[in-house]
């Protein structure tokens, strides 16, 4: 692979300001795009045969990655082809990285670049290029990974975390309670947390552990109206016999 090409960023990326972050996986048929996607989600979602065009439409799940939600998108291998259904597939791919918070264009390592790479990088507005395949030859790419050993898979997360998570990106704006009405209730909440936690390190039963918890949820309720009393000790009898 040409040293001209190391992985890269490009573009500003969102981090999720509209929601989950989106990343396509794209590439030239057969360079283990499905086999990464699988990787990054650890269990089988994509088929992955030795077939170029395998994956015909897009695939779509979402995974955790440090942490943070992202909906990776397992797209069709892209290349010049006459047939409808996988020139439609391709469609949805390039339409795809268009969408994409980030796109990872997959290119195999134990080989040169192709044209049809160059022009895939190219095209891709906010990309990070990964060598796959190192498993079977020298790999020159900055970004090495191979999907069949999982060389480079948590490197290859990483990169991802840092492309559409920029640091501080998820950080939440430090909170101050203004009413002493609802800092008498969270006190009585925690107050009855650490009740909770001394009576699992004490090891005891269940249904009193569940009533400390009860009790700690009253006082929250009392500022949102998230939950009510009949709700949790519905759970509590239905889940424990509490005269045993």
């Amino acid at each position: 692979m040409s040293k001209h090409h190391p992985s890269r960023r490009r573009g500003p990326l969102p981090g999720g300001a509209g929601g989950t972050p989106i990343v396509a996986i794209v590439g030239r048929p057969n360079v283990g795009k499905s086999s990464l996607f699988n990787r990054l989600l650890e269990q089988d979602r994509a088929i992955v045969t030795d077939i170029p065009g395998t994956t015909r439409d897009l695939v779509s799940e979402t995974a955790s990655i440090g942490g943070i939600p992202v909906k990776l998108i397992d797209t069709a291998g892209i290349r010049q082809s006459t047939g409808t259904v996988e020139s439609l597939g391709i469609e949805r791919s390039f339409q795809a990285m268009a969408d994409a918070d980030l796109t990872v264009v997959v290119v195999d390592a134990s080989q040169s670049l192709t044209a049809e790479d160059e022009a895939l990088i190219a095209r891709a507005q906010k990309s990070l290029v990964v060598g796959n395949k190192c498993d079977l030859g020298s790999c020159r790419a900055e970004l090495q990974t191979s999907a069949l050993t999982g060389a480079g898979i948590a490197e290859l997360r990483q990169a991802i975390l840092e492309a559409v998570a920029p640091k501080g990106a998820f950080e939440q704006e430090t909170g101050f309670i203004t009413s002493l009405r609802h800092e008498r209730l969270l006190r009585e909440s925690l107050e009855f947390l650490d009740k909770a936690r001394g009576a699992v390190e004490a090891q005891i039963p269940h249904e009193m552990l569940l009533l400390d918890l009860y009790a700690a949820l009253r006082p929250i309720d009392a500022i949102t109206g998230a939950t009510t009393a009949d709700d949790i000790l519905n759970r509590i009898f239905s889940t424990f016999c509490i005269g045993k």
